[in-house]
């Protein structure tokens, strides 16, 4: 079985909220990336999804600022 490649990606906030979600396939790969590290470096789990058909409710982050 071959390895398959994302199709999209959601970020899951640390309050375990999907706060973001984008298709690859239909992203430039230079603001890919940007939005890939942005949601790193906010502390979000990134989700890869393998499948054309998928869909997800962005939700508002609720965690405190400090």
């Amino acid at each position: 079985m071959a390895k398959l490649k994302p199709k999209g990606f959601i970020a899951i906030c640390q309050c375990e909220r999907v706060v973001g979600a984008m298709d690859y396939e239909r992203t430039d790969r230079k603001e890919a990336g940007k939005l890939l590290g942005l949601w790193i470096s906010e502390g979000c789990t990134i989700k890869p999804k393998f499948h054309g058909s998928w869909s997800v409710t962005v939700q508002s982050c609720v965690c405190e600022i400090n």
